[in-house]
């Protein structure tokens, strides 16, 4: 019998929310994220909010349970000018080797749905997520453009073990 493990990190995918909360179709409207950093990528939950009732006359305990806030944290290696607008916002103007961009200082409300690609095992995705990313740039000679990145699931954690790449169709 074969073994069954979700492991590693092969790719995540990205493209824009559907109107009605569903997950994005499948298809070329799907969006590789871009390089992430090696072992930055983590999926977690936040602890959920918990209240408890406890009864003065006998041992009775009612312990109510608030949502599951879910957020994947990762870093993205040297990403480009397009990948740049297209999380922080702005533009990118001019030709190649020529471009100009320039970063807004809110960044855009921008809704996405979201597949991680293991290397091996289930997808793991979300239909609404949206993505905050940060700058840090070291400047020194082993310095390199990172940009971590918290992306907050807005809807239900999905999985699918029928999923291959949701770019084809």
């Amino acid at each position: 019998m074969a073994i069954l493990a979700t492991m590693g990190l092969k790719k995540i995918f990205i493209a824009p929310a559907s109107e009605d909360g569903s997950m994005p179709a499948k298809g070329s409207g799907w969006l590789d994220l871009g390089d992430v950093y090696k072992e930055t990528c983590t999926l977690k939950d936040d602890d959920p909010e918990t209240t408890e009732h406890k009864s003065e006359t006998s041992n009775k305990v009612i312990t109510l349970i608030g949502e599951t806030a879910t957020n994947v944290e990762l870093t993205l290696l040297d990403p480009d000018m397009t990948q740049m607008a297209r999380y922080f916002g702005g533009t990118v103007s001019g030709e190649k080797g020529s471009r100009k961009w320039v970063r807004p200082k809110k960044l855009p409300y921008k809704e996405w749905g979201l597949w991680l690609q293991p290397e091996e095992g289930l997808f793991v995705g979300c239909a609404n997520v949206r993505i905050i990313p940060k700058f840090e740039i070291t400047y020194n000679s082993k310095g390199v453009c990172l940009v971590p990145m918290t992306v907050k699931f807005q809807s239900e954690l999905q999985v699918d073990e029928s999923m291959s790449d949701p770019t084809s169709v």
